[in-house]
């Protein structure tokens, strides 16, 4: 019985940080990607002043995905999470891009 406990547990503990993640790990990845991804083509300067533009997420979108064609290796997923970053940017974002408030 303990053991069937303890299986219980270990499996839904399994499935809670796969399917759940921790909430810092979402909000660093702005910065990430903004760093890792986008930095391997452009100056972080060049894309704060876009940032600063305050384009709307289609707009983004479409830079976005111009930038995968052009060779930015980015999932589906991090492509959405981009966009995002983008046009809604974070405090970590404004702060990386010296535009807090």
């Amino acid at each position: 019985m303990k053991k069937h406990r303890f299986s219980a547990s270990l499996l839904l503990g399994i499935f809670l940080a796969i399917f759940f993640p921790n909430p810092v790990q979402a909000a660093e990845t702005c910065a990430t990607l903004l760093t890792g991804r986008c930095e391997t083509c452009h100056y972080l300067t060049r894309v704060c002043e876009k940032v600063a533009q305050k384009k709307g997420k289609w707009s983004w979108k479409r830079t976005v995905k111009n930038m995968v064609r052009q060779g930015a290796k980015l999932n589906s997923a991090e492509q959405d999470r981009l966009v995002v970053c983008l046009s809604e940017p974070a405090p970590e974002v404004k702060t990386l891009c010296n535009q807090s408030k």
